[in-house]
C-alpha cells in the first residue's frame, strides 16, 4: 500500500496507490546500528515502478493508472507465502496459538499444529518464525508496567550489596526489554573450580511471560547440580543466544569450559560456534535418542530387535572401531542406507556417540540432564505466574537452598567415616580423600573389579596389555595397558578419561599388579574433599591474560573480587 489520498472537504479516502513489495531503495536511516557498527540486512527492495492507482470517482472505483512492468522476476504463487506482506495471521490462527501456547507448546510444535490445521505448509499463510514473532510481541503487551523496572532495580540493588554480583539487559529495537542474564558472586566462585564441564539448555514455562529460562549449569565434588549463571530470554533465535553465550563469557572473566554440552538446536550450535570456536562441543545423547521412535518409525513396528540392536550399538560398542562396525551392520541389515535422518546424526558422532566423546573429560556427563533438573529444582520455588521482579527474588532463595545443600554434603563428609567392603588399601586411601558420592561410585568399581578375570596377552619389562573380562563371559572384552615403572594404566572403556574414577577393569589389573596405594595421578582434585580450598594451576586473571589479548580494567575489576570473595569464605570460618 502506497500513497493515500483524502478528500478536503470531508478527509474520506479518495485514492489509493497499490505498489510492488520490491518498489524503491532502502533509505540509510533504517539501516540498524549495534555499538557503532552498521549492520547490513539482506536487500529486499530494487526500485521496481510497477503500480496502480485507483480512485473514486462518483460511486465507483476506477484506476486510474497502472504500470504493468516489473524489473525483477516474480513469485510463483506458491512462493508467494514467504513475502512479508502475504503473512498475515488470521483471528482464528491467532486464537489457536494462543491457546496452543497456553497448554505449554513451543513454536515449533504450534507451526506444525497449523500446518495440519491448514491441510500443509502451503496453505497456512505464516512461518515458524511468525509465530515466534506473535507470541513475543503477545508477551511484551502482556508485561505489566514497572515489572522490568523493579527487576533491574533488584538487580542494581544487589550490585551495590555485593560488587560480585553481575548482570545484562539486551533491549530490542523499541527500547524495551528483550533478554537478561544474571549470576552471583557464589556462582561465579563455583565455576573457578567445576566450571570445565558446562551444560546449557532452554527450558520452558517458568514465569509469567513464558520467556525461556537457561541455566547454565555444571557439577560439583558431590556429584551435585551447580548454577553458573542463568538468562530469561524473548526468543530462541541465534541472534539472541550469541549475545547470552557472549555475555556468559565476560562474566566468567574470559575464561571458557573445556566441554559444553548443548542440544542440537541450529541456532544453538551456530552460536557455539561464534563464541567458543576452540571449545569442544558436545550434543545431548538424549535429545537425539529420543527422535528415533519419531524417524524410524517404520522400522519399529516391522522389526522389534531393532530397539535393542540400536542401543547396543551407541551404548555397548567399546571402541571407534566397534561403533563403525556396528553401525554398518545395523544400516545393512534393515536397509537403511537412504535414511537421511540416520545420515545426519551419524554425520555429527564425534559429538555425541560414547566410544567418541570418552575420550574428553566430561564429569560423566553425556546429555543436558543436568540443566533439565535444575529446572525441576526452581519450579519448587517459582511457577508458569510468577512475575519477573518475584522471580529474580525467589530464585536467590532457591539457589541459597542449593548451596545448602552442598554445605549438608561437606559436613556429612567431614564428620563420619564410609562403610569400607574390601580390604584393600587403595579403599581407605579414597574414604579419606574423595567427597562421599564420588567414594561411592569408586567403591562400587573396586568391588566390581573383583568379578572380572585379567589374561596377559602382551608383556615386556615395561609395559602389559591385558585382556579383561567377567566371569562366565567371554564378551564384553575390555583390553588395559600397564606400564609397569610409571605404575599408569589405560583401559579401552576410556571410563578415568571421561568420568575422572578409575575403573573396574583397571582396578583389577591394579590388584594383580600389586599396586594397592590409589597412585596419586588418579586422584581428581575436583572430586576431592578439599576440591574448593586450595586454588587450581591457573587463576582466573592468569586465564584472562592466557586467553585474550586485550583485558580491560573491568574485567580485572571482576576477577580481583572473585579471588577476594574465596578470601573472605575461608578467613569466616
Amino acid at each position: 500500500m502506497g500513497r493515500v489520498t483524502k478528500s478536503r472537504t470531508d478527509g474520506v479516502v479518495i485514492g489509493q496507490q497499490i505498489l510492488c513489495s520490491k518498489e524503491g531503495l532502502r533509505s540509510k536511516k533504517n539501516l540498524k546500528k549495534e555499538n557503532g557498527s552498521l549492520i547490513v540486512h539482506d536487500e529486499t527492495r530494487v526500485g521496481c515502478k510497477a503500480m496502480l492507482y485507483i480512485k473514486k470517482k462518483e460511486e465507483r472505483w476506477v484506476i486510474s493508472r497502472f504500470i504493468k512492468d516489473h524489473n525483477h522476476e516474480l513469485f510463483s504463487p506458491r512462493s508467494s507465502q514467504f513475502l512479508r506482506v502475504h503473512r498475515k495471521k488470521t483471528k482464528v490462527q491467532k486464537k489457536l496459538i494462543d491457546v496452543l501456547d497456553d497448554s505449554g507448546l513451543g513454536p515449533s510444535q504450534i507451526a506444525s499444529v497449523l500446518y495440519t490445521e491448514s491441510g500443509g505448509v502451503d496453505n497456512v499463510g505464516i512461518s515458524q518464525q511468525d509465530v515466534i514473532n506473535y507470541l513475543s510481541g503477545k508477551r511484551q503487551k502482556q508485561m505489566e508496567a514497572g515489572d522490568a523496572q523493579l527487576m533491574l532495580s533488584y538487580f542494581k540493588n544487589c550490585q551495590l550489596k555485593n560488587p560480585g554480583f553481575f548482570y545484562a539487559f539486551q533491549m530490542d529495537a523499541d527500547g524495551k526489554l528483550a533478554n537478561c542474564f544474571w549470576v552471583d558472586s557464589r556462582s561465579r566462585m563455583a565455576y573457578k573450580y567445576f566450571g570445565d564441564v558446562v551444560t546449557f539448555d532452554p527450558t520452558y514455562l517458568t514465569n509469567k511471560y513464558k520467556m525461556p529460562f537457561v541455566p547454565f549449569t555444571g557439577v560439583n565434588h558431590h556429584q551435585q547440580s551447580i548454577l553458573f549463571g542463568c538468562a530469561l530470554l524473548w526468543d530462541e533465535t541465534e541472534e539472541s543466544f550469541v549475545w547470552l553465550l557472549s555475555t556468559w563469557l565476560e562474566a566468567m572473566d574470559g575464561v571458557s569450559p573445556k566441554i559444553i554440552i548443548t542440544d542440537q538446536d541450529a541456532a544453538i550450535s551456530n552460536a557455539v560456534a561464534k563464541v567458543f570456536p576452540h571449545v569442544n562441543h558436545h550434543y545431548c545423547m538424549w535429545h537425539i535418542e529420543k527422535k528415533v521412535p519419531q524417524y524410524l518409525n517404520h522400522i519399529y513396528h516391522e522389526h522389534s530387535e531393532f530397539k535393542n540392536q540400536f542401543y547396543k550399538c551407541i551404548h555397548q560398542s567399546t571402541t571407534i572401531e566397534d561403533f563403525e562396525s556396528d553401525w554398518e551392520a545395523m544400516i545393512d541389515k534393515y536397509e537403511l542406507q537412504d535414511n537421511q535422518w540416520l545420515k545426519k546424526i551419524y554425520s555429527i558422532r564425534a559429538k555425541w556417540i560414547p566410544s567418541y566423546v570418552r575420550h574428553n573429560f566430561c564429569a560423566g556427563m553425556s546429555t543436558t540432564q543436568r540443566s533439565e533438573s535444575m529446572n525441576k529444582f526452581f519450579k519448587d520455588f517459582l511457577n508458569s505466574s510468577t512475575q519477573l521482579n518475584k522471580f529474580v527474588k525467589q530464585y536467590d532463595k532457591a539457589l541459597d537452598a542449593r548451596y545448602n545443600k552442598e554445605r549438608e554434603k561437606n559436613v556429612k563428609t567431614r564428620n563420619s567415616k564410609p562403610q569400607l567392603r574390601t580390604l584393600y588399601p587403595m579403599e581407605e586411601d579414597a574414604s579419606k580423600i574423595y567427597t562421599r558420592k564420588v567414594f561411592r561410585k569408586f567403591q562400587d568399581e573396586l568391588v566390581g573389579s573383583q568379578v572380572f578375570i585379567a589374561e596377559k596377552v602382551e608383556s615386556s619389562v615395561e609395559v602389559s596389555k591385558y585382556k579383561i573380562h567377567e566371569i562366565f563371559k567371554e564378551k564384553p572384552n575390555y583390553y588395559v595397558t600397564f606400564y609397569v615403572i610409571s605404575k599408569e594404566a589405560k583401559c579401552n572403556c576410556h571410563m578415568f578419561e571421561f568420568v575422572g574414577i578409575l575403573c573396574r577393569h583397571v582396578l583389577n589389573v591394579f590388584i594383580k599388579e600389586n599396586v594397592y596405594s590409589l597412585p596419586s595421578q588418579y586422584v581428581l582434585h575436583r572430586w576431592t574433599i578439599n576440591a574448593k580450598k586450595e586454588n587450581f594451576k591457573g587463576t582466573a586473571i592468569e586465564d584472562l591474560q592466557e586467553g585474550s589479548n586485550k583485558t580491560s580494567s573491568t574485567s580485572l575489576f571482576n576477577s580481583i573480587m572473585v579471588e577476594s570473595l574465596q578470601v573472605s569464605e575461608r578467613g569466616s570460618r
